[in-house]
């Protein structure tokens, strides 16, 4: 009943490869939303950020993901997914506005320039503030006004198991955000496969704030375009959503389960 995955990357493959995938799945329209870090031209500032695949132009990316909806013929959305750091968003939006974005998703990758994915040690006390800083930086990156959609808000338990008291609280204060400036948030098939529980949690807020929801695998290889589409429809039924969020020209759509 999903058909579409917003949230496919191409710097290990090709956009190509990732279209004739989601084709291939019976999806109807795939948004292709490469790391801003790996076109040439949103590098700076950004040298810090693990490096997935070759690096490529903007201008190549673009032309790349035209060239596989055309040859293809299928529906293809441009995207891309930018870093949002306080300090450098400014000069990020800078270097990647004035392009055909049909729409942008905004991700907190680091806090206080460390990569919490994969670099993590913290005592619980610690663990419990940093989920209270990852979620105000989502708050923030919301009210920017840049983005349509915040990726993976939960992304932090892949290594942080500290849980403030306070989380359910803050997934329906950020929920509350979203609802309010119009922002969906994601529902990530990666985070669904590794910590179910706290996506559920992320759901049910949606639910409770009226949140717009979009559906990404955050896949980097063709296997795993819409790899956990089975168990997201499941938490959305159970949670009462019935509509998924997607964009063309950053103006909004929706489809209904």
């Amino acid at each position: 009943m999903i058909a579409t995955d917003f949230h496919v990357h191409v710097s290990y493959t090709s956009a190509m490869v990732m279209v004739e995938a989601a084709r291939d799945r019976g999806l109807r329209a795939l948004g292709l939303a490469e790391h801003v870090y790996q076109l040439w031209e949103g590098r700076s500032g950004l040298e810090h950020l693990t490096v997935e695949g070759p690096f490529m132009g903007m201008a190549d990316y673009i032309a790349a993901v035209r060239t596989a909806a055309e040859q293809v013929g299928f529906d293809v959305r441009l995207g891309l997914e930018v870093d949002f750091i306080p300090d450098k968003n400014q000069t990020i939006q800078d270097v990647i506005k004035d392009q055909p974005w049909d729409f942008l998703i905004g991700s907190v990758h680091e806090i206080d320039g460390v990569e919490f994915e994969s670099s993590f040690d913290a005592s619980p006390a610690e663990g419990q503030m940093l989920w209270l800083h990852y979620f105000a930086l989502q708050r923030a990156a919301i009210a920017s006004g840049y983005f349509q959609v915040i990726s993976h808000p939960v992304r932090m338990g892949r290594r942080n198991p500290y849980l403030p008291a306070t989380f359910d609280d803050e997934l329906e204060h950020l929920a509350a955000e979203a609802a309010r400036y119009d922002v969906a948030l994601e529902v990530d098939g990666k985070d669904i496969l590794s910590y179910p529980s706290l996506v559920r949690r992320l759901i049910r807020a949606c639910a409770l704030q009226h949140t717009p929801v979009s559906i990404g695998s955050d896949a980097h290889y063709p296997q795993h375009i819409a790899w956990a589409h089975a168990q997201t429809e499941q938490l959305l039924h159970e949670a009462g959503i019935s509509a998924v969020r997607i964009w063309r020209r950053c103006v909004n759509e929706e489809y209904t389960l």
